[in-house]
């Protein structure tokens, strides 16, 4: 029986059915009850109020002055719970369906495609919906909770947040084939390095904190880009030299477009899963499933 702290909602729905039908044995096969069980709810609801619902004759049951006024108001009642269960079915279902994912721009350009693929072969109906942003903005959606999990490159550890290392990436250092340093056999000293001026990722990027970390300072900065895409351009421009993730730059490589640089710097950076401590869905485990089982090497 579905009771509110004073009414039985099936039992107005009963009484509804009764005006309907004209009749208790047809208004409790609608409801799902037996007639004597559905006799036993309307008694049951006029000795807690009273009052007298239905009149009861050999042609059948019909309302009384008290039942019609009892079902009109009972019609606006159970419209509005229809209404509010309706509702929270929506929400529930919203949020078993969607995988709210963040990822740096990288990964999401190169690796997160194919995880998200292999998801969707095995859950068809779920919706990830795909936040592109840098490390920084990754931690900070996972952190208040509008991302369900986030991928980062950033070798830091991110506070509030659980993380699980996935794989690995390496950054290499790229220039125009007119560079200088294309030309050289040896690794490049790191006080050249020091000396360049790079064209870098933005403040927050997993790619410039990694190449931060590693030159051990802050590079002198030729030209600031937003995007992957829009940095290697700008190093097929000959603008400067660059440091990229070497997925990101494999054509360009293979042509000659672009020349990789030897260093002595340590560019390898971890890949990190990162999701709200103490929650993570089914689907956000499905996913780092896929991650983790990936034979391929991620990258930013």
């Amino acid at each position: 029986m579905v009771m509110t702290p004073e009414l039985d909602l099936e039992t107005l729905r009963l009484l509804i059915a009764i005006d309907e039908h004209g009749s208790l044995n047809a208004a409790a096969r609608e409801c799902g009850l037996s007639q004597p069980a559905a006799t036993v709810r309307v008694r049951a609801f006029e000795a807690r109020w009273r009052l007298s619902a239905i009149q009861r004759s050999p042609r059948g049951s019909t309302l009384t002055t008290d039942g019609r006024a009892i079902i009109s108001w009972a019609r606006g009642v159970l419209h509005a719970v229809d209404q509010m269960r309706t509702s929270l079915r929506a929400l529930s279902a919203d949020s078993a369906d969607e995988l709210k994912v963040a990822a740096s721009l990288t990964i999401a350009e190169f690796i997160l495609p194919r995880w998200l693929g292999e998801l969707h072969v095995r859950t068809p109906d779920l919706k990830p919906r795909l936040q592109v942003v840098n490390s920084d903005t990754v931690v900070a959606l996972v952190r208040s909770g509008a991302a369900d999990v986030g991928f980062i490159e950033a070798a830091g550890r991110p506070l509030g947040v659980s993380r699980r290392v996935i794989g690995s990436d390496r950054l290499v250092v790229v220039v125009n084939p007119t560079h200088t340093w294309a030309r050289y056999q040896m690794p490049v000293s790191t006080e050249s390095l020091r000396q360049a001026r790079w064209i870098v990722r933005e403040v927050g990027s997993g790619t410039r904190s990694t190449f931060e970390s590693a030159l051990r300072m802050q590079p002198r900065v030729a030209l600031e880009a937003a995007s992957t895409t829009a940095l290697v351009g700008a190093a097929l421009a000959g603008v400067g030299p660059a440091v990229v993730s070497a997925r990101a730059v494999e054509s360009e490589l293979e042509s000659g477009r672009l020349v990789a640089v030897a260093t002595q710097l340590d560019l390898l950076r971890p890949l990190t899963a990162i999701w709200p401590d103490q929650r993570m869905s089914e689907a956000t485990r499905d996913l780092l499933r896929i991650a983790a089982a990936s034979t391929a090497p991620p990258h930013d």
